[in-house]
C-alpha cells in the first residue's frame, strides 16, 4: 500500500517538471556562486554573503543601524551585510555614491515605502521618493526657494516659530510632568503646516482636534507594515488584521489626507508657503501637490520632533548642567543683537545633537552602476545595493570623533580636524539629494 503513494498516477508533477525545477535550482546556485566569487574579498561574515534574511529581519524590527554598526566595528568602514548589499562608513564612499552629477547609483525600490496617497510611479512621486534623477531635479527646482535662508528667515516665519515656541513653553510650565515627545511633535506639526499652508493652519499644542492628528501620526507602527508590504506583500494583510495599530495608522492617514486636501482647497495660502508655489505652477498636478505636502508633513514631524526630543533629554542629564548654563548665557547675551546662526555654542549643541540623534534611522540605499564600481578599494558588482548611514558615519572614525558615543558639543568648536568632521556629517545626506529642509 505505501508503494502506491509513489506511483506516477498519484504524483502531481511530471518528470519534466522535476527536471525543470532542478535546473532552476542549480542555475540559482550557480548565479549565487558567481556573486560570492565577485564579493569574496569584501569584508563581512561569510554567512551574510549567502542571504538577505538577517538584514531584512533587523529592518523589520528597527534594529538595522545598530546591527550594521556592530559589523562596521568588527570589519571596518566597508562591510557586506547581505548577499546583495554592502554598507560603507567613509567620506570617500559617500561622495562617490551620493555626490553631485553622479547618476550611476540610482535609488532602490525601497523608497517606494514612502510614496504618498498610493502613487507608485515617477509621475506622482514626491521629492524624496522619485527614483529618476531628472524627476527629482524638476520637483526640487519648484521647491528650492521655499527652503532657502531668505525664505526661512522671513519676519512672518520667525514670528510663527516664536509663537509656537512660546506656546510649547506655556504647555510645559503648566504641569509638573508633560509628554514632551507628544508636544515636540505637535510643535513640529504647527511649524511645518505654517511653512506649507499658512502660519496659523494648525494649533496642535492646544487644539484638541489637531492633537488627534498628532497622536495618530506619532504613535502608529508604520515601519512593520511598510516593510511587510515591500518584502512580503502576501503577508501584509494578515499582519494588518492582527495589529490594532494598523487601524490607527489607516485612520491617521485618512485624516491627514483630508487635512491636506482641505488645506489646498482653501486658497488662503501665505505668499512664502510651499502650497502657493505648487498650486501656481503649471507643471505641478494636483495629485503631485497633495503627495508633496503629505510627504513634507510626515518628514517634518518625525525628524524635527524626534531629534528635539532626544536633544532635550540629553541636555536634561545632570552631567550637562554646565553646558546648559553656557548655552543659556550665550542666548541671553545675544538676544536681539546677533542672528542665531552666528552663535558658536548654540550651533555646536545643534551639530552634536544631530550627530548623535540624526533624524533618519534608515540607510540611503542605491544600486551600484551597471558596470559595477570600485568603492573604497573593493569592486562592487552591478546592481548590488550600496549605502551609508548617519549612525556609523558619525561614530566609526574615532580619530575624527573621539569618544564618539558621548555628547560633547565642544568638539565642534575645535578648528583642528573640523574639515573631517564636516565631511563625515551625514545628518542630511550628501549631494544633490541632500535634505531640502536642512536650513
Amino acid at each position: 500500500m505505501p508503494w502506491k503513494l509513489l506511483t506516477p498516477e498519484l504524483i502531481p508533477v511530471t518528470r519534466n517538471q522535476i527536471v525543470l525545477l532542478a535546473c532552476i535550482f542549480i542555475a540559482a546556485l550557480w548565479i549565487r556562486s558567481l556573486r560570492l566569487q565577485a564579493t569574496a574579498k569584501i569584508p563581512g561574515p561569510w554567512h551574510l554573503k549567502l542571504t538577505s534574511l538577517p538584514v531584512k529581519h533587523r529592518e523589520l524590527f528597527g534594529q538595522k543601524r545598530e546591527w550594521v554598526h556592530k559589523l562596521h566595528l568588527r570589519c571596518g568602514p566597508v562591510v557586506q551585510v547581505a548577499y546583495n548589499e554592502v554598507s560603507f562608513a567613509s567620506y570617500t564612499a559617500a561622495k562617490q555614491i551620493y555626490g553631485s552629477g553622479n547618476k550611476d547609483f540610482p535609488k532602490t525600490e525601497l523608497y517606494s515605502l514612502f510614496q504618498q496617497d498610493g502613487h507608485i510611479s515617477d509621475i506622482y512621486s514626491n521629492l524624496f521618493t522619485a527614483l529618476d534623477s531628472d524627476t527629482h531635479s524638476s520637483i526640487r527646482r519648484h521647491l528650492a526657494d521655499r527652503y532657502s535662508n531668505s525664505s526661512v528667515l522671513r519676519p512672518q516665519v520667525i514670528e510663527m516659530i516664536d509663537e509656537r515656541a512660546e506656546a510649547f513653553g506655556a504647555v510645559c510650565a503648566a504641569s509638573d510632568t508633560v509628554d514632551i515627545y507628544f508636544y515636540l511633535h505637535a510643535y513640529a506639526l504647527d511649524c511645518v503646516t505654517g511653512m506649507l499652508f499658512h502660519p496659523h493652519r494648525t494649533n496642535s499644542l492646544v487644539d484638541a482636534g489637531d492633537q488627534q492628528m498628532v497622536q495618530l501620526l506619532s504613535y502608529s507602527k508604520t515601519r512593520e507594515v511598510s516593510f511587510l508590504n515591500h518584502y512580503l506583500p502576501l503577508l501584509s494583510p494578515l499582519w494588518a488584521a492582527l495589529s490594532p495599530k494598523q487601524v490607527d495608522l489607516e485612520r491617521g492617514s485618512g485624516i491627514l489626507r483630508k487635512f491636506v486636501q482641505d488645506s489646498l482647497d482653501t486658497g488662503d495660502h501665505s505668499e512664502f508657503t510651499v502650497a502657493r508655489k505648487l498650486l501656481e505652477s503649471n507643471e505641478v498636478s494636483r495629485p503631485l501637490a497633495e503627495a508633496e505636502c503629505l510627504d513634507h508633513i510626515g518628514a517634518g514631524i518625525e525628524t524635527t520632533g524626534d531629534t528635539l526630543c532626544w536633544l532635550i533629554w540629553e541636555l536634561s542629564q545632570p552631567q550637562h548642567e554646565g553646558r546648559v548654563q553656557k548655552l543659556h548665557n550665550e542666548l541671553v547675551e545675544a538676544w536681539n543683537n546677533r542672528p542665531l546662526h552666528d552663535l558658536p555654542y548654540l550651533n555646536a549643541v545643534v551639530h552634536e545633537g544631530l550627530r548623535l540623534f540624526a533624524p533618519g534611522t534608515m540607510s540611503l540605499p542605491r544600486y551600484a552602476s551597471k558596470q559595477g564600481a570600485f568603492i573604497d578599494g573593493y569592486f562592487i558588482p552591478k546592481n548590488t545595493i550600496v549605502a551609508c548611514n548617519s549612525f556609523s558615519m558619525h561614530r566609526l572614525d574615532e580619530s575624527t570623533f573621539p569618544d564618539a558615543c558621548a555628547f560633547v558639543p565642544e568638539r565642534w568648536l575645535d578648528s583642528e580636524d573640523n574639515t573631517d568632521r564636516q565631511r563625515l556629517f551625514f545628518a542630511f545626506g550628501l549631494g544633490p539629494r541632500t535634505c531640502i529642509g536642512r536650513q
